[in-house]
């Protein structure tokens, strides 16, 4: 956990640990409270019927291999629950590449030969992953990427009975759904504990007006795009940096002298191989 490896910034598997499961799969969040990282990343859409689906995009192509195109907003969360989530391509490479040539959001396919052709997972709805995080034995934080708009009234009905709202960070990078978030809150009070991110990616003037007028915990900004400086000045205003991936080691030697809080990261495993081993020298 994180007081093993004072001076690293907190880390966030994004999406989970994706080298072990496809992104943003039960699988993937229970292998990252295994390896007792500090937090985990993922996102959130909303389906027909109302309910928060944890997935990236807004309809099936992307988890499915473009097997199936459906709009999640088309599909009650049952219907959706049944598609197979394929292992197979999935996931990511244990390393990322050096030099990094590539843009390192992208997905990396592999195929380890310990996962079967056929299979198959399930994309879960909030709720679950709410009850499976409540048997989490640790203080796992976790960001909570809002994909769109509309799901915020739902939320208030599954914190209203959760018991780790102090463990969430809600945020989004749609200025659309950022918005809304501060003025739903803003009009009916956070539940306690609740805490607002917003990922601004760069420091610019409208993203400090956004920021100077906002109710937020922490800003996500993007690799080699602020200084300690920056992280200096968020923190004089109460409000903490996370990094937004950057998986290369220049980046990462960087993270602990500016004393970023966060790093979100697609590799979790092989930046934690890699700080124990600066630590060495």
């Amino acid at each position: 956990m994180q007081k093993d490896y004072p001076g690293l910034p907190m880390r966030f598997a994004h999406t989970g640990v994706t080298q072990f499961a496809p992104e943003n799969t039960l699988e993937a969040f229970r292998k990252a409270a295994e390896l007792g990282f500090e937090g985990i990343e993922l996102d959130i859409q909303i389906s027909g019927d109302g309910e928060i689906i944890v997935t990236h995009n807004g309809d099936l192509g992307y988890m499915t291999f473009e097997r199936h195109r459906d709009r999640l907003r088309d599909m009650t969360a049952a219907e959706i629950k049944r598609f197979d989530i394929p292992f197979r391509d999935a996931l990511k490479l244990k390393y990322p590449p050096y030099p990094w040539t590539e843009h390192y959001g992208g997905r990396r396919m592999i195929t380890p030969p310990d996962y079967v052709e056929d299979r198959v997972t399930h994309l879960i709805t909030f709720p679950e992953f709410d009850a499976w995080l409540a048997t989490v034995p640790y203080d796992l934080t976790v960001e909570v990427e809002f994909k769109t708009t509309g799901m915020c009234p739902r939320m208030d009905e599954i914190l209203a009975s959760s018991p780790n709202v102090s463990r969430y960070i809600f945020f989004s990078g749609d200025w659309a759904v950022l918005e809304e978030m501060q003025a739903h809150y803003r009009a009916k009070g956070k539940p306690a504990g609740l805490r607002l991110g917003a990922n601004i990616r760069f420091i610019n003037e409208k993203t400090m007006d956004f920021v100077r007028r906002a109710d937020l915990w922490e800003v996500g900004l993007n690799d080699g795009a602020f200084t300690k400086a920056d992280v200096d000045m968020f923190a004089a205003m109460g409000i903490k940096v996370f990094s937004n991936l950057g998986d290369y080691p220049e980046w990462w030697a960087q993270l602990s002298e500016m004393g970023v809080t966060g790093f979100k990261t697609n590799y979790p495993d092989a930046y934690t191989e890699w700080w124990c081993g600066t630590q060495k020298d």
